[in-house]
């Protein structure tokens, strides 16, 4: 048990390493919970986290291979079950893992224990409410699927990356995504898009051979900006 939730456990290849993930029983049962549906009624919430989404595997290979680790934290964005900040941190990176529900953050926790690796923090964030602190590299994925997110999360990307820094946004090819360009562009930051693959993820002991394709938004901040010092 993770809280009030039975648990599945997933074993995920991440960058030549196996990543042991905790995530709900039933994940989908939770959209239909009457807490969840309260939350919806009252702010458009749905429990996304509750799922294993491969974006987070095509995030963390693409950081691993591109992004040596450093002495500074990477803050991730939105991690769900935890896939991209504890295989980063399996890695060597220091993560400063964020979701904006608790109950995501319990199954990060509980996943980083059982694969015996340290983060540098886990807190709740709200985009809209960025964090003081600025950070060398962001990180998130599958947060573009609506695009009243992608204002928010480019203002958050821009007050908090250092200039020079680099923030890195994995996304399914969705059609939603396709305008995120825009919003970074209004936040006065570049982008390029890197393709990126990962294997379909399967619940319990099920199998799931599709390879599934993706991108990655590298982001940057020209080094001639203005930041917030870093903490």
């Amino acid at each position: 048990m993770v809280g009030c939730y039975k648990t599945q456990e997933y074993s995920i290849g991440v960058a030549g390493r196996t990543l042991r993930l905790l995530g709900p029983e039933l994940p989908h049962a939770l959209h239909a919970a009457p807490r969840m549906r309260r939350r919806f009624e009252a702010e458009g919430y749905k429990p996304y986290w509750a799922e294993p989404w491969p974006t987070a595997v095509m995030l963390a290979e693409h950081v691993i291979r591109h992004v040596a680790p450093a002495p500074a934290p990477v803050l991730e964005l939105g991690a769900g079950l935890g896939i991209a900040g504890i295989s980063l941190a399996l890695a060597g990176h220091r993560v400063v893992v964020t979701d904006y529900d608790e109950d995501a953050l319990a199954f990060v926790r509980a996943s980083a224990a059982l694969n015996n690796v340290e983060l540098a923090d886990v807190r709740l964030l709200d985009w809209r409410d960025p964090p003081a602190e600025t950070f060398a590299t962001i990180v998130a994925s599958d947060v573009l699927y609506e695009k009243q997110n992608h204002e928010p999360i480019a203002v958050l990307i821009a007050a908090c990356l250092n200039p020079g820094g680099g923030a890195f946004v994995s996304d399914l090819n969705r059609r939603a995504a396709d305008d995120f360009p825009d919003a970074l562009r209004t936040a006065n930051l570049t982008c390029r898009e890197y393709a990126a693959r990962a294997k379909a993820i399967a619940a319990f002991d099920a199998t799931d051979e599709r390879m599934l394709n993706g991108r990655v938004f590298g982001i940057f901040k020209k080094p001639s900006q203005p930041g917030r010092a870093g903490r």
